[in-house]
């Protein structure tokens, strides 16, 4: 009987890093599930981690110690202990080792990948800044960048496979089962600024929504479970019937299906909008989401308004509506943006290429 193939994921999230590289991963983790393989994740349990509600989807967590106060800065604060102190804490807890290790933590380098080195058969990172060596045996970076195909050349060994651009996008298996059905009149529009959306844009978005010239239209406001100003958001909701709040939604791809426009942020949204070919205004929340949100606006399948701490309402109202008086620029950004992405992404053939390389032990 063979042994089944085991995997773990070793992704944060918290109210500073936020959810995207847990929800991508958690995605994977989902598809190799599938595959039958056997999946946990190792996570850090900092302010606003989301470890009990990864044990509620089924999944098996090793839950590494909250830090102590880290004198990091940038992106290494992120971990909040030394790249070989998490690779301890994380062999420690190891029962043993695994078939795929996967890290998507952009304070993991090669350091962190060498301490680990006999902990695993293969190693799969995810990332998409370009700023720090990685010994792996493959790289996944989904975004898309004018010089993608040479960011990595000097970052990784040799004989790694980089899986790059859209093609490799991690989606999940629902962005695969719509279709957009969005009609211009009355607008749909659907709010997402991430997880925790700690500058409170939301609140902003509704604001400026209710300032628009045309007021014939409906509007769905997703938060996350982590979002701080949950109390007002439910408040303005329940003040304006056109406004539905949705908390940690399992039916995103429907309301992009649905939707004439989305407003919110850069990141891994950016490729679920495309799948459904949902035109979008963004902003970015981080400098790691410009360069994609750039090259998006370059491809034509979104408009830019900026870094998020900049945003105003009346600058939001003014943008919403110049793009609802040019609906031509709405049917182009959604031609463009459906294109870009394969139908139901990337994931099936990924897993694929990983169960077919990573043999399991009789």
């Amino acid at each position: 009987m063979l042994k089944r193939r085991t995997a773990l994921f070793r992704v944060d999230a918290s109210a500073v890093i936020g959810s995207g590289h847990l929800m991508r991963c958690l995605t994977l983790a989902k598809a190799l599930q599938q595959s039958d393989w056997q999946v946990q994740f190792a996570c850090r349990a900092h302010p606003g981690h989301a470890i009990e509600w990864l044990r509620e989807q089924k999944f098996d967590v090793i839950a590494l110690p909250q830090p102590v106060q880290t004198q990091a800065s940038g992106y290494a604060a992120w971990l909040g202990v030394t790249e070989q102190q998490d690779a301890v804490q994380l062999s420690e807890q190891l029962q043993a080792p695994v078939d795929l290790l996967v890290i998507d933590h952009y304070a993991l380098s090669s350091i962190f990948e060498l301490v680990m080195a006999g902990f695993y058969q293969k190693l799969l990172v995810i990332d998409d800044l370009a700023n720090r060596a990685h010994q792996c045996d493959y790289l996944l970076d989904q975004n898309l960048y004018p010089d993608m195909h040479s960011r990595y050349t000097k970052l990784v060994n040799p004989e790694a496979h980089l899986w790059l651009g859209p093609a490799y996008v991690l989606l999940r298996p629902e962005f695969g089962l719509y279709q957009r059905t969005a009609q211009l009149q009355p607008a749909q529009f659907l709010v997402f600024y991430g997880g925790t959306d700690e500058l409170n844009l939301t609140s902003k978005t509704i604001k400026a929504l209710q300032q628009l010239q045309k007021t014939d239209f409906a509007a769905d406001i997703v938060i996350g479970l982590a979002n701080p100003h949950k109390a007002e958001l439910e408040h303005l909701c329940a003040d304006d019937l056109r406004l539905t709040l949705r908390i940690q939604t399992p039916h995103m791809a429907e309301l992009m299906s649905k939707a004439t426009l989305m407003i919110g942020a850069g990141g891994s949204t950016h490729w679920e909008r495309c799948a459904l070919a949902l035109p979008a205004l963004v902003v970015t929340l981080a400098d790691n989401q410009v360069a994609s949100t750039l090259a998006l606006v370059e491809a034509g399948v979104c408009a830019y308004l900026g870094r998020g701490e900049d945003l105003t309402v009346t600058q939001l109202t003014n943008a919403i509506q110049q793009l609802l008086d040019n609906p031509e620029r709405l049917e182009i950004m959604s031609d463009k943006a459906g294109k870009l992405v394969p139908q139901g992404g990337g994931c099936a053939a990924i897993v694929e290429r990983l169960s077919h390389e990573i043999q399991a032990d009789h």
